[in-house]
């Protein structure tokens, strides 16, 4: 069983949140234990958190990638396939080969982008809910998990940063 403790310090302000996060993270407290919780977007850069990486501009490239595949095959490949010629026109028109090859190229970029979102978006998530209700009133939550061991540095840390109470979040249900 884990036995690891997780603390949340409540801010006021955002400025001792960016020091209370390098500080926790001199003790050993990973990024991926450490989670700020707010009630304003704070960029990564704000917070002086490493920027993290996404895959979906990936996925949505992958998407229309396979999207102008398919529209290429059905537009080019079919009447190469299955040659019909039709009195002088050619055999591959190319105003309406651009627009459906278009068309087939967003429509496999929204596909590939809508889940790629609910991919990155861990759609839906079942681990453990932590929040406190003085963060819909304009509090900064740092929420981490640490060792027993760290508890009473990471508590430290916290006050001496000026944290407005520390508490072991209770688990809201899903």
């Amino acid at each position: 069983m884990d036995e690891s403790v997780v603390l949340m310090g409540l801010f006021t302000d955002v400025n001792p949140v960016a020091d209370t996060l390098d500080k926790l993270r001199e003790i050993g407290i990973g990024d991926h234990d450490i989670s700020v919780v707010s009630g304003v977007p704070y960029p990564a850069h704000v917070l002086g958190r490493p920027m993290t990486w996404e895959r979906l501009p990936l996925i949505s490239l992958g998407g229309a990638l396979f999207g102008f595949a398919i529209g290429i095959f059905l537009n080019a490949g079919t009447p190469m396939l299955y040659s019909i010629r039709v009195g002088g026109q050619p055999l591959i028109p190319i105003p309406p080969t651009a627009v459906l090859t278009y068309e087939f190229t967003m429509m496999g970029l929204i596909v590939a982008t809508f889940l790629g979102v609910l991919w990155e978006s861990v759609f839906p998530s079942y681990g453990p809910k932590y929040y406190d209700p003085a963060i819909a009133a304009g509090r900064i939550g740092v929420l981490f998990r640490c060792s027993p061991a760290q508890e009473v540095l990471a508590r430290s840390i916290l006050t001496e940063h000026g944290a407005e109470s520390i508490q072991k979040p209770e688990q809201r249900p899903l």
